[in-house]
């Protein structure tokens, strides 16, 4: 630096050439690279100066070799710790690099595990099975995801084997699949609810074990249909549990004793018991292999019972016409007509044989009465009354009489005063508002019933007070036609129930009378239309209890007897 300096401050001078000459610019070739132009001698030492750097050193550059060696440590430790932080993010991380590398042990148990799944070989009842290969590879590889799958499928193939058992009313198996589920999936609204309906199906259970011991009782007793039967008790399981094998059994054997009733009632001729037992046989057990043979046996008896019966009431027909209506005893036209009905209870023509029997009673009545022997008279209505108690007739032949009876023992033998009136004002009265309040029964359709308070006991009351009166007796006499009217109103409404009680009423003020049978037909059939629509509609225990109800009605009627058969009814 100081030579240089000296050189700076050195004084320069102008080296001018001997001979002044002039000196051409000399560009040379264009296309040739710039170079740097020659330096002239001039008797000067050469340098090369370059600028200053600010902040370099005043050092020299190292060599390439020591610079080397500064930075190779440091490669070496960035080396390192990329190897540690690979470590432990392997060891944190173990099991999913594990399942990156191939393993011939747990693919194989994985394997079988799949498989045994697919069997629904679970391993619940004969280990090892799907949950034990599972486990087992869980336990090579703790988080192995294929293994955690397989073992939530088995949990919930352990649910659906757990539903299916609930639904088959295995509670015990049922109760082994939850556990294995619960202990699989850990819980779960589904196992929550399974295990809910188990509780209830168990407690159900104690009570179908009850109704089972009551059915039981009931079959030993004989209560074999109707309430609190064998037949109502295991109907009752078998509603609850449809799958019950000691309810079918017990509902078999009721079937079974039912149908050697009916055999024993065809046999001592009672149509009636017979029928109602095959009913009951169809409506239990419509599959049960002796009912056909059974249906044939009832509908050849019923043919004869009505043949019998038919020759029967032309034979009472015929006492009646030579005047054997009470006598002689066991072979007049009541006897004949109580023997029909006996056999057939709810024998139509039976029934208006016994009404002109008692029509007869009363014509008898009624002469002895004007001949003076009350006695006798009262004997006959007596008789008429057991025969026909509600008939209105009747109670107008007893109030005559009574009339009669009270003239004859107040009347003096030749008086010539007027006779006395047999009944008080008090009585008078008593019996208008007995007449009055009879009506009002009648208004309601209260015709016999409730005893005491029915339109018919009521007249009868006010008879009773005052033989006289005209209410009363127009009371009696119209009541059976209002009874017909409210029997037709009903009919038209569809309420058969109600016109089946309205037609009682009236078939026992007015037996015999020529419109009951075709009442009574109207009901029937009505019954038989309900019951093909309950037929249409599948309702077949609807349809058998409409058919009972046209049966009772209308017996004789061919479409009744057809969908009887149709229906195994008999």
């Amino acid at each position: 630096m100081r030579a240089l300096s000296a050189l700076i401050a050195m004084p320069t001078r102008e080296v001018r050439p001997a001979t002044p000459t002039r000196i051409e610019p000399r560009l040379g070739p264009l296309d040739a690279p710039k170079r740097a132009p020659p330096l002239l001698p001039d008797g000067l030492p050469h340098f090369r100066a370059e600028p200053r750097q600010p902040g370099a050193a005043a050092t020299r550059p190292p060599r390439p070799l020591q610079r080397a060696r500064s930075t190779a440590w440091l490669r070496w430790l960035l080396l390192a710790i990329l190897l540690l932080l690979g470590l432990v993010v392997i060891a944190q991380h173990r099991d999913w690099f594990a399942q990156l590398l191939p393993s011939p042990q747990l693919d194989h148990v994985l394997d079988q595990g799949d498989r045994a799944l697919a069997q629904g070989h679970l391993g619940d009842a004969h280990p090892p099975g799907a949950r034990q290969f599972y486990e087992q590879a869980a336990r090579i590889s703790g988080d192995n995801g294929r293994a955690q799958a397989g073992l939530q499928a088995v949990g919930q193939a352990e649910l659906m084997r757990a539903r299916t058992a609930l639904a088959e009313h295995k509670l015990d198996a049922t109760e082994t699949a939850l556990k294995q589920a619960d202990a699989l999936l850990g819980g779960g609204t589904e196992l929550t609810t399974l295990q809910q309906q188990l509780a209830q199906q168990r407690a159900r259970g104690v009570q179908l074990a009850d109704l089972v011991a009551h059915a039981q009782q009931a079959y030993a007793t004989g209560r074999l249909t109707g309430a609190n039967s064998a037949a109502g008790w295991y109907l009752q399981v078998l509603q609850a549990d449809p799958g019950n094998a000691v309810a079918r059994h017990g509902l078999d054997q009721v079937g079974t004793a039912l149908a050697k009733q009916a055999r024993q009632a065809l046999a001592s001729g009672d149509i009636n018991s017979a029928r109602q037992q095959v009913q009951q046989i169809a409506t239990l057990l419509p599959a049960q292999a002796d009912l056909p043979a059974l249906q044939a046996e009832l509908a050849s008896s019923t043919r004869a019972a009505q043949q019998a019966t038919a020759h029967k009431l032309a034979e009472a027909a015929s006492l009646i016409a030579a005047g054997h209506i009470t006598t002689p005893a066991g072979a007049s036209a009541l006897d004949v007509y109580q023997q029909v009905l006996q056999a057939d209870p709810g024998n139509g023509a039976a029934q208006a044989g016994l009404a002109h029997v008692a029509i007869a009673l009363m014509v008898q009545a009624h002469a002895q009465a004007d001949a003076g022997d009350f006695s006798a008279a009262r004997q006959l209505l007596d008789q008429a009354a057991t025969l026909t108690p509600h008939s209105v007739e009747l109670v107008a032949a007893r109030a005559r009489l009574a009339h009669a009876q009270a003239r004859a023992s107040t009347q003096p033998v030749q008086s010539t005063q007027p006779m006395p009136a047999a009944v008080s004002p008090a009585q008078r009265q008593q019996a208008l508002a007995l007449v009055q309040r009879a009506q009002a029964a009648s208004a309601r359709g209260d015709f016999l019933l409730p005893p005491g308070a029915s339109a018919f006991d009521l007249y009868r009351q006010a008879l009773n007070l005052d033989g006289t009166s005209r209410a009363a007796r127009e009371g009696l006499r119209v009541l059976p036609q209002l009874a017909a009217d409210a029997t037709t109103q009903a009919l038209r409404a569809g309420q058969l129930d109600r016109a089946g009680e309205m037609l009682r009423n009236y078939a026992q003020l007015a037996p015999g009378s020529a419109d009951l049978a075709r009442l009574q037909h109207a009901l029937g059939t009505a019954w038989l239309d309900l019951a093909n629509r309950d037929l249409a509609r599948g309702d077949h225990a609807a349809a058998r209890s409409a058919l009972a109800q046209a049966q009772r009605w209308a017996p004789d009627d061919a479409r009744v007897q057809a969908l009887a058969q149709g229906l195994g009814g008999g």
